[in-house]
Order: C-alpha cells, then sequence, then structure tokens
C-alpha cells in the first residue's frame, strides 16, 4: 500500500487464446496529477514580539497525494524534523523554530514533492516590508496637566515605514512598562505618524528614574527615543515681590517647579485664595506653577507676614519661603538721610508763623512714617504739618520733603525743633534738629553711619559732629572775569564767591545799579565745606548782557540771619576791557635805558616794537604783561636796554604802538651838544667819563610823577561811576 502511494506502477499480464497482454497502472493514473495548492500560515508579528516561546510555521498542502514536505529556511533545507498530518485531501506540516532564531530569519519555504506531479513551493518574507529610520521622540502628555494627579508620557513616531508597529515604554533601559501593536497594510502611505500615550504605575514615581519609547518595526528592526530623566525631583520655588510703585495694592509672586507642584498662600496662619494662577510645562517635563496673590498696601505696610507653600504629591514633598516688608528691605535701606532746614533770614521779619523744612534722602521713602517734634513734644500731622510725595531720581534715590509751621514767637525763643524718619523694620529712626541759631552750630544726630548721595541742591547740609563756634562774617569776592572769557560771546557769567562765614543760614542776591535783581537772573549754590573746617563757603552765578550791561556796576549781596547789614562786593564796568579804547603812550629816559608807557587802552591785544633811525635791525627790549586796572582798561610797559655804544647824540628811537586798527609812534634822541655827548675811539679804546648823576634823578622822579597821576586818576574815575 505504502508503494502504491508512493506512486509505484503495477503491471498485469495475460495470454488469451495465446496472445499476450501487458497492462500497468498506478496511482497517478487514478488521480488528478496537477501541481498541489500549497498554504504556509506564520505568527503575527504581535505575537514574535509578545510572545517568548517557540514560533511554529505551518504549511498546508492540498493534494492526495502522500507528498514529500520539505522546509527551508532562507534557502537552506531544514534538518530538524517537521510534524506532519495528513488526511485524504490535505497535509499538514508544522516547523517548530526558537523566537531568538525567528527574529533573524528572512523567509521560511514549504515545498512539496511527488512523483505524480511537478514539485511546487511556497515561500513567506518573514522580515516583512523594507523599514525607514523613523523619528521617535518621548515627551510628557499635555492633557496629563489638568489631572494634576498622573503621570503620563507620550511616544511621538514620525517617518514610519507601512509595516506592523510595536512601541513600548521602557523603563531604566531594561523593564517593559506597557506595549502597544499597530497592523498597516503594506504600502499603504510612504511614510507615517503615530503617537502613542503610556500610563506611568505610581510605583515608578520615584527619583533618578529614566523612561525611554521603544520602537520595533519588522522582523527586528528597534529603535530608541531620546531619554527622560530625572523627572520626579523635589521642589523648588521662588518667591518675588512684583513692583508695584504707586499702586494701593501690593503683588506676590511664587513659583514652583516639580512634577507635579501644587501652590497654598498662607498669612499670619490664615490660607489665602491666589488672585491668579499659570501652570506650563518645560521640555523636559517638569511644570512650573506661577501663583500671584494681590494685597492691600495697608496690609504690606504693617510687616505681615505672606507664606508660599510648594508640594509635590508625587514625591510627598513640600517646601515654604516667607515674605515681608522687612525681609525684602535691605539694613542699608533702613537708613535714611534727614536735613532740617530753618526758615529763610527774610521769611521770619513780622511773622506770625515761620516754616520748618524736613528732607529725607533714600530709597522707597514711602515706607518711612516722619515725626515732627517741637521743644520734645509730638506733633501730629494734622497740626501744621504738609508731606509732599516722594520725588524719584537717576541715581536711584528719592526725596520727600515735610514742611512744619511752628510760631514765630516759639522760633525766636530758640525752641528745639526736630525732624525724625523711621522704618518700620528698624528699631531706631534717623533724626536731625534746629533751633534758631544764638552763634553755634546746631547738633545732628544718627548721620555718622549713613551713606546716600546727595541729589538736591536747594538745601543746605550741615556736618554729622557737634562744634560751638562764633558767627564768622563772609568774605565775598565777585571773580574778575578774564580777557578770554569776555571775548568769546555777548553773555558772560559773573561768579560771586562767599566763603568763611557761620552759620550756614544765609541770603544771597545781586543788584545792578542799586536795583536788587530777580533770582531768575541768578543760580545759588548750596553751601559746602573744605576738609577740616568749621566754615562754610558758597557761590552764585549771575548771567549778564554785553549789549544791556555796558557801563552798569553789578554788586554780589550777602545777609546773614542775625546781621543787620549786609556785605557785598561791587564789579563795574564788566566788558570794559573788550571795549575799544584808545591807548595813551608815552615815552621816557632812564639810565641806560628808555621806557615806553602804554595805559588806558582796550581790548588787551596790542604790539609794541622799538626802532633806530627807522631802521629794522633787532633791539634789546622787554615788554610786560598787560595790567587790567580797576576801570577795566589795560597797560603795559615796554623796556628798550641801550648801551653807551649805541645812544649817541642825533640817534632817534622810536616806540611803536600797534593797538586795533591805530598806529602810535613816540621818538626819542639825545641832543648833540657836547654837555651830553660821550667821546670814545674805537681804535684805541678810551674811556670817558660823564656824570649822569643828574640826569637819573630828574628821570626818576618824572616817572614817579606820571605814576602818581595815573593813580590818582584811576581812583577818581571809579569813585565817580559807583557812585549811587
Amino acid at each position: 500500500m505504502a508503494s502504491w502511494a508512493e506512486g509505484s506502477t503495477f503491471a498485469c499480464k495475460t495470454k488469451p487464446n495465446g496472445d499476450q497482454y501487458n497492462r500497468a497502472i498506478n496511482i497517478c493514473h487514478t488521480l488528478p496529477s496537477s501541481s498541489p495548492f500549497i498554504q504556509v500560515e506564520i505568527p503575527s508579528f504581535k505575537t514574535v514580539i509578545t510572545s517568548n516561546t517557540d514560533m511554529q510555521a505551518t504549511c498546508l498542502v492540498h493534494t492526495y497525494f502522500d507528498a514529500t514536505i520539505t522546509w527551508l529556511i532562507d534557502g537552506k533545507a531544514v534538518t530538524k524534523t517537521a510534524t506532519r498530518e495528513k488526511n485524504a485531501t490535505h497535509i499538514i506540516s508544522n516547523l517548530s523554530v526558537s523566537s531568538t532564531q525567528w527574529e533573524n530569519m528572512k523567509n521560511v519555504t514549504c515545498k512539496a514533492e511527488h512523483k505524480c506531479f511537478t514539485s511546487a513551493e511556497k515561500t513567506i518574507n518573514i522580515a516583512g516590508c523594507p523599514v525607514n529610520t523613523p523619528l521617535v521622540e518621548i515627551r510628557r502628555s499635555l492633557t496629563d496637566l489638568p489631572k494634576r494627579d498622573s503621570a503620563v508620557f507620550e511616544c511621538d513616531i514620525k517617518q514610519l515605514s507601512s509595516c506592523n508597529l510595536f512601541i513600548a515604554l521602557e523603563v531604566n533601559r531594561g523593564e517593559i512598562l506597557e506595549k502597544k501593536h499597530y497592523n498597516f497594510a503594506e504600502g499603504s502611505v510612504a511614510k507615517l505618524s503615530i503617537s502613542s500615550q503610556f500610563i506611568v504605575p505610581q510605583k515608578y514615581w520615584m527619583k533618578d528614574q529614566t523612561f525611554t519609547c521603544k520602537v520595533i518595526q519588522g522582523s527586528s528592526k528597534t529603535f530608541h527615543s531620546n531619554s527622560i530623566s530625572n523627572i520626579f525631583v523635589d521642589p523648588s520655588m521662588e518667591l518675588l515681590l512684583v513692583p508695584s510703585k504707586g499702586s494701593e495694592s501690593q503683588t506676590l509672586s511664587c513659583s514652583g517647579w516639580s512634577f507635579n507642584p501644587h501652590i497654598k498662600w498662607l498669612s499670619e496662619s490664615q490660607e489665602r485664595s491666589p488672585t491668579s494662577t499659570n501652570i506650563s510645562m518645560s521640555v523636559d517635563g517638569r511644570v512650573r506653577v506661577t501663583s500671584q496673590l494681590v494685597i492691600d498696601q495697608s496690609e504690606w505696610k504693617k510687616g505681615n507676614n505672606f507664606t508660599c507653600e510648594v508640594s509635590d504629591r508625587s514625591l510627598n514633598t513640600s517646601i515654604t519661603k516667607t515674605i515681608s516688608l522687612c525681609s525684602e528691605t535691605p539694613s542699608s535701606s533702613q537708613l535714611v538721610g534727614v536735613y532740617v532746614q530753618g526758615p529763610l533770614p527774610q521769611l521770619t521779619e513780622s511773622k506770625e508763623h515761620v516754616t520748618i523744612t524736613c528732607l529725607l534722602v533714600g530709597p522707597n521713602l514711602s515706607d518711612f512714617s516722619i515725626t515732627w517734634r517741637v521743644g520734645g513734644s509730638k506733633i501730629p500731622e494734622s497740626y501744621g504739618v504738609l508731606t509732599n510725595l516722594s520725588v524719584s531720581h537717576n541715581n536711584g534715590t528719592e526725596t520727600r520733603q515735610s514742611f512744619l509751621k511752628v510760631l514765630a514767637v516759639d522760633w525766636d525763643a530758640h525752641t528745639n525743633i526736630s525732624c525724625e524718619g523711621k522704618h518700620p523694620c528698624s528699631n531706631h529712626g534717623n533724626e536731625d534738629h534746629i533751633s534758631k541759631s544764638r552763634g553755634n552750630i546746631r547738633n545732628v544726630t544718627n548721620l555718622s553711619k549713613l551713606h546716600v548721595p546727595l541729589v538736591v541742591t536747594v538745601f543746605l547740609w550741615f556736618s554729622s559732629f557737634c562744634v560751638f563756634q562764633d558767627f564768622l562774617e563772609p568774605t565775598v569776592k565777585i571773580i574778575q572775569p578774564t580777557a578770554s572769557e569776555l571775548s568769546k560771546s555777548d553773555i558772560l557769567t559773573l561768579v560771586c564767591l562767599v566763603s568763611e562765614y557761620f552759620p550756614a543760614n544765609i541770603i544771597v542776591h545781586w543788584e545792578e545799579d542799586g536795583r536788587t535783581l530777580a533770582s531768575s537772573h541768578y543760580v545759588n549754590s548750596p553751601p559746602w565745606k573744605y576738609s577740616g573746617s568749621s566754615s562754610y563757603s558758597m557761590s552764585s552765578r549771575l548771567n549778564i548782557s554785553k549789549t544791556e550791561a555796558t557801563r552798569s556796576t553789578y554788586s554780589c549781596v550777602v545777609k546773614q540771619e542775625s546781621s543787620k547789614a549786609p556785605v557785598k562786593d561791587n564789579i563795574t564796568d564788566v566788558f570794559a576791557s573788550v571795549i575799544y579804547s584808545q591807548p595813551s603812550v608815552y615815552l621816557f629816559q632812564g639810565s641806560n635805558e628808555l621806557v615806553c608807557l602804554v595805559f588806558g587802552f582796550s581790548p588787551v591785544s596790542i604790539n609794541i616794537t622799538w626802532f633806530q633811525n627807522g631802521g629794522t635791525e633787532p633791539l634789546n627790549y622787554n615788554t610786560s604783561e598787560p595790567h587790567r586796572g580797576p576801570d577795566g582798561k589795560f597797560s603795559v610797559k615796554s623796556h628798550l636796554y641801550l648801551s653807551q655804544e649805541i645812544f649817541l647824540p642825533g640817534v632817534v628811537f622810536t616806540c611803536r604802538v600797534i593797538h586795533a586798527n591805530t598806529t602810535l609812534s613816540r621818538n626819542i634822541s639825545k641832543p648833540d651838544t657836547m654837555k651830553y655827548c660821550n667821546l670814545f675811539d674805537n681804535i684805541v679804546h678810551a674811556d670817558v667819563n660823564e656824570d649822569t648823576a643828574e640826569e637819573s634823578w630828574n628821570v626818576a622822579f618824572t616817572l614817579t610823577g606820571f605814576f602818581i597821576i595815573a593813580t590818582i586818576y584811576g581812583i577818581i574815575v571809579t569813585l565817580f561811576k559807583t557812585k549811587p
């Protein structure tokens, strides 16, 4: 029977009537001999990936014949025995392969062979379709944010091939937390994209955990994403004071970072509801929560403590920070410069009240309280106290003024008046006090430790120590402008220097021909002290015009509080030195020299040249620098030094003066008489002596007379012009 099934031929021989007949037969003649239909079934992609057992391939051959079944892996016959089952119409063969070998296989073939038909085979591609290299990323899912009590990661894969896909979330590059399988029809789309979410169990919410997306496509193509690590960490936080200058409210901002942060506000152990909350997530998956609490400025100014608590349920940890006015105000900002200024002397006359000014200099002056005391008694704010708002300056400091009206009788009685600036976070304030001067300086306390830049120029500052000193009358001097200053423009600044006076309270103003000028015409500086000096100095600057003040007399007038008569200095004909005035020229003869005196000229530029007999030979002469007189005019002298060899009778010496467009010349020569003749012989070098004593005295008396006349003339002119 087995031979029949294998296709063996059987023959029958007979000899009826003496004739021999042969007939042969086999199974091929009894059944259809066409090639069989073969089906091969292999495990699914999901089974291959998820199962740890051997993989099994099944071959189903549709045939009546007892065909031989052969398995081939990657074109090579399998030596191991496959199972085989047969019925009347089918042969079933099963091939078992280890999962490791299966992952490395490219194809498997089932081959059927029999004598009755041509061999047939069926090959299945195990490697699957061609696989591109996809882009694999892992991130925390945005849908996780509203829940705030779960951990969801998202694997995002792009540029996938149209092949079966397996995605897994891997922890610490080893343990698979969850697996997902996707089937795609081969060739359906050139490149695919897919996102898959994975929920992380709470037992993995620990520090130092690393999460990675693992992608397998095809038989053995494995890809990994970048890893997210250290995402479960202790929370960190930042508590800030939001600038709110000029507002009636104060905003506090608290930010917390962790995997799942929650913020809670507390004030004096009472929970406060936040004004606003904002949630965002960074690339590394950590969440940032920012919460703002808006409170009244009055509540903030009280110095109450406000606490922000940031907790994370994933690790069951929390941290807190506390903020208050005092915590945000450094010690240096709790100090303030306090300067008290008494009334101006002219404002104390015939007044029932006088105004005392207190100036505070420092940062954030709105935080400071101002307290006035008169004779040691505290003055309520409702009693004659006016305090302005703070004024900001470019150097970061602020100034604030407070004014107190006191009775003039109290001021005249030398009552002590003090002003204190105090920060609510400081145990001590800064104070300055003043009283009407008795001839000694007031005491200024609590200023030696203060380092505040001075930004105000309208107040008089005082030293931080206490000394006693008598009144000092000021020295007043108007600084004479230089010729270059006078010639630069038609506007000139006169500077009045007031020095060596005490106390600091003085009044400075300017007068023109006896008329008081408005304060808009001049600027007074604050008083200052030189190092080691106990007296004060200050300056005042007045702008005048050349066209409007040609012959005017200007006075700098200084008055002290307790002085009866002012101290002043005058200047007349300020622009006289730059207004043209023709010079006067006189030529004098002295002993062995000639003197050319030029005076009464302006402007200062002048040229003096000496000539002998009209020649151009250089002569030995010297010209002094021009000197400015009280009337603003200039004078100058030029000396020509002579020897007896050149100062001969008949020789003419000329002094030529060039000033502006004017040229003046003065000549002098020695008379041609034997009385004044000096004889000498160049060959024998004979010395001739002449008595010149009488001549020298005459020249000296003449020069002295001219200088006395010029001086008297200048004094008379000055007195006439300054006469009121």
